[in-house]
Order: C-alpha cells, then structure tokens, then sequence
C-alpha cells in the first residue's frame, strides 16, 4: 500500500491538525516552523514593508524556495541540515533587507509562533541566565508537552472527533504554561514578555504561500503538447503525482473525473504527473492506454526520470497540490482524498473555489 495514513501535522507552537480541518498547506513537515513564518501574509503586513521591500522579500523567498522544495524527499539529516542552511541565509540577508525595527518585530513574531519551546534557544537561555536546576525543569516541562502533543496528534490521525481533543490540547497548553511561568522567576518573566513584543494574534497565520516549482522536461506528455508553470499564470493548477498502478491512486480517480467536469470551463487546469515506481509503470505507451482507459483528458506529464518528482521532494503517491493563479502553493493533500472516511474531496473543491475567487494579481504585501 503505497498511501500512507494522513498523519496531522504539528507547526507554529501548537497543533494546526487540532486548528483546521485540513491538513496543513506546508508541504515542509518537519523543517524549522521560521520557515514557514516567512510565507505568511500576515508577517509581510505586520512589518509593513515598502513596495522595494516586499519585492525583494518575495524575491527571496522564490528563490530559496527553489532550493527548499527538493529537500522533502532526503534523508532527515540531510533534509534537516539543509533546511537550516536555507534558513540561516534567509536570516542574514532579511537582515540587510529589513530596518532594525522590522527585523526586531520578525524575531518577536517567531518568538510567539515557538511558544514555550523558544525558551529553550540557544539566544533565549544566553538571555536568561538560568541556573541549571531551572533549565532542566523548563526541559522536563516542556518535553513531556511535546510527547501528549505527539500522542494527540495520532489520535487526530486516526479519525478521533476533534473537538474533544481540541480541548485536552487547550488544557494541556494552559497546565505547560502555567507550569513554566512557576520555574521562571519575575525578572526572566518579564524579559520572556520583552522577547514577545506587542501582541500579535497567531490565528492570522496559516495562509502561506511557496513558490511552486517549474516544470522539468522529463518525459512525454499527454493530452498536450509541453506545459511550463510560467505559462499557467492566471489559472488555478490542480497537480497530482500519481502511477497507474497504485491502488490509493486509482481511488483518486473519480475525484479527478469530478473537476475535470465541474471546473472544464473556468480558469483551472487538472496536471497529471505520472511518476513510475515499478519497471512496468516506465512503459510511455501502457501510460498512455491507461490515462485513456481512465478517461482522462487534461495534460500529464510522464515524468520517466523523476527529475519532477525530486524537484517538489514528494514522497508519497498520490499527492494533491493547489497553484494559484500567481504560480504559489497553497494547499497540499498527501495520500488519497477519501481515506478512511476522510473528504479530502470536498475540501480541496472548496479550496480550489476560493483561489478562483481570487485575482490573478499578486495580494496586498504578499
């Protein structure tokens, strides 16, 4: 079975599973949660860039990007050791980017996504000062949230309800905090405080957008001649990695057939990758017989190589990705949309509705 479970996934300083009803847009699980700050919307606009400044911002961004994407699918060492390398240099040249002020408000804007954990940083506890029983209390406390965050988080995985375990989360944030707050003495507190900023109200976040990556020659394409992203500037793209003989896949399928109707004439293309994982999934000509076979009638592109699949780093057949009409990832569906019960379905449908509704011009300080 090629799909796995669709496991929640844990970002910002606490569960987005437990917040939202889809899975989470960052196709970076597991990357230092500052990554993906730096896409959301709602930072750009509380640093109030400049028009220059926004420009070089996201300029930044897409092409690190770039460079970010391939790292999904390497070895966790790898992966993680890259993506600090991506970060650390995103960080040294926001520096320069960016007035004191804003890069100060960006450091206190982190400092409220890690929550309790950025108490454990390297800067944090040179700031602090504390005194080893006090460090390796705040480690305990910690720690232990981190492992019934994990447990709850396999719980939302297995299909409990949710909003029974939206509040064990809530209770069991509120016991860390208040656990934590005891081992820090008035001075750390307030110096704590002072590394928070102004308030910032985290429930903006979740909306952030990477720059997808380009289209690589691979192989032939069906149902059309060569595609680049750049091209489908303008459009909505639906882009599924799938093999024709993956059973999870073929379970997509009616899915697939649905919005090739319903959205046939709006601005939204469906873009097939055919990724082979068996010797007879390499075959151009049954991937063909199959694509017809199966009705399909957008573009695929029979990407023999993987050069496609590496370059996003997925790692999972099928894999569902939202373009939007700026050419930036929104939102991502690993694994079949129907699993266990799951409407994966319906909620990408309503995804793919409100990029739609969107213009085609870039948004405000995005």
């Amino acid at each position: 079975m090629r799909c796995l479970r669709l496991a929640a996934f844990a970002v910002l300083a606490g569960l987005v599973a437990l917040r939202s009803p889809s899975p989470a847009a960052d196709p970076f699980f597991g990357a230092d949660p500052a990554w993906r700050l730096l896409h959301e919307p709602a930072v750009m606009r509380e640093l109030a860039l400049t028009a220059t400044q926004s420009q070089q911002f996201r300029g930044l961004l897409d092409e690190l990007d770039a460079k970010f994407f391939p790292l999904r699918n390497t070895p966790r060492e790898e992966a993680s050791n890259g993506a600090a390398e991506i970060l650390a240099d995103a960080s040294t040249r926001l520096e320069a980017m960016l007035s004191k002020a804003q890069f100060r408000r960006l450091g206190e804007i982190q400092s409220r996504q890690q929550g309790t954990t950025a108490l454990l940083r390297a800067e944090m506890t040179t700031l602090m000062h504390y005194k080893p029983q006090q460090k390796e209390r705040l480690e305990k406390v910690i720690s232990e949230t981190l492992a019934v965050t994990r447990e709850l988080e396999k719980r939302v995985g297995n299909g409990e309800p949710r909003e029974p375990l939206e509040k064990e989360y809530s209770k069991l944030k509120q016991d860390e905090l208040r656990k934590v707050t005891g081992v820090l003495t008035p001075a750390q507190r307030s110096l704590w405080q002072k590394a928070l900023g102004r308030d910032f109200d985290l429930k903006s976040l979740g909306c952030p957008a990477f720059k997808a990556p380009e289209l690589v020659d691979s192989g032939a394409w069906l149902n059309s001649g060569p595609i680049s992203m750049h091209a489908l500037a303008g459009k909505v793209v639906i882009l599924h990695f799938y093999a024709f003989g993956c059973s999870n896949c073929i379970h997509n399928y009616p899915t697939y057939l649905e919005w090739q109707e319903q959205f046939r004439d709006k601005d939204v293309v469906i873009l097939g990758i055919h990724t082979p994982e068996t010797v007879a999934e390499q075959d151009s000509a049954t991937v063909k017989t199959k694509a017809e076979d199966a009705k399909f009638r957008f573009p695929i592109l029979i990407d023999g190589t993987k050069a496609n699949w590496n370059a996003w780093g997925n790692s999972m057949w099928p894999s569902v990705y939202l373009i939007d009409k700026r050419g930036y990832l929104r939102h991502f569906w690993p694994g079949e949309l129907k699993w266990q019960g799951a409407t994966g379905d319906q909620w990408m449908r309503g995804r793919i509705e409100e990029l739609l509704a969107e213009p085609a011009s870039a948004r405000s300080n995005d």
